[in-house]
């Protein structure tokens, strides 16, 4: 870590950022993004899915109170805002919107990705940032795609499961929704990567920072599919874990 990186570690996250950043994944089953298939899975599936009767929820009572502030901050804070953003944002901007984050993520990727020992995987991550940050135009296009190289999705989460390190409970984060302790960890850690290299220098800009969280948020709830309380099961919450806690065993085997 250079001298720059750590005097902006160094400095306090404005309470406007680390609400926006608490806000950013939103409250709700994350989409997935495109997963390599190429490599073999370390374990067979059968192995890595959860058992519904075997989930650790030792806080469930917490955590459904957290689902239900999940649903209503969702329903009357995130939701009304992007029904907004959806109607008088063109497509092709929403898009590019979109190809920027996804772009930012990159990074986290490539770090864990060479993290878990796999170097085709970080090859192309490194690759697919410098060609969307270059002729992507800041990563608003996503020729790399169209080159045939597909985005991988490699988090520090994912990076503690692969060298064995257990899920721990089942959580419910406020605004971040479905988690677990490692995963818990692995969003604290990708976050604080992202924050020390402040790779859109907005780090000490309020204004800046404030704009940049904002549209986080938008985008990320904009991309997620997932709506509280229309899956037609009146046991919603133990459907949502369970999806989780296998989607992420999942990626994890991959």
């Amino acid at each position: 870590m250079n001298a720059l990186q750590h005097a902006r570690f160094r400095r306090p996250l404005p309470l406007v950022m680390a609400l926006c950043l608490f806000l950013g994944a939103c409250a709700s089953t994350p989409p997935p993004k495109t997963i390599d298939n190429s490599t073999p899975a370390s374990t067979p599936v059968s192995q890595t899915t959860a058992n519904p009767l075997a989930i650790s929820d030792p806080v469930q009572g917490f955590n459904r109170r957290v689902y239900r502030f999940n649903a209503l901050t969702d329903e009357y804070v995130l939701l009304p805002v992007v029904h907004v953003y959806d109607r008088y944002t063109p497509g092709f901007m929403r898009t590019g919107v979109a190809n920027f984050f996804s772009n930012i993520g990159e990074i986290t990727t490539f770090t864990n990705s060479v993290l878990q020992l796999k170097p085709k995987s970080s090859a192309v991550t490194a690759s697919r940032f410098v060609i969307n940050s270059t002729i992507g135009i800041g990563g608003l296009f996503d020729p790399a795609t169209h080159f045939g190289l597909k985005q991988r999705d490699e988090d520090f989460g994912q990076t503690l499961g692969h060298y064995g390190v257990g899920t721990g409970p089942y959580l419910v984060l406020p605004f971040f929704g479905p988690s677990d302790v490692r995963d818990a960890t692995g969003l604290a850690a990708d976050q604080g990567l992202l924050y020390v290299l402040d790779p859109t220098q907005t780090s000490g800009n309020v204004p800046a920072s404030v704009a940049y969280n904002l549209m986080y948020v938008i985008n990320k709830r904009d991309q997620t599919n997932f709506r509280y309380y229309q899956t037609g099961s009146p046991f919603e919450y133990t459907l949502v874990r369970l999806v989780y806690m296998n989607y992420r065993a999942l990626q994890v085997a991959h």
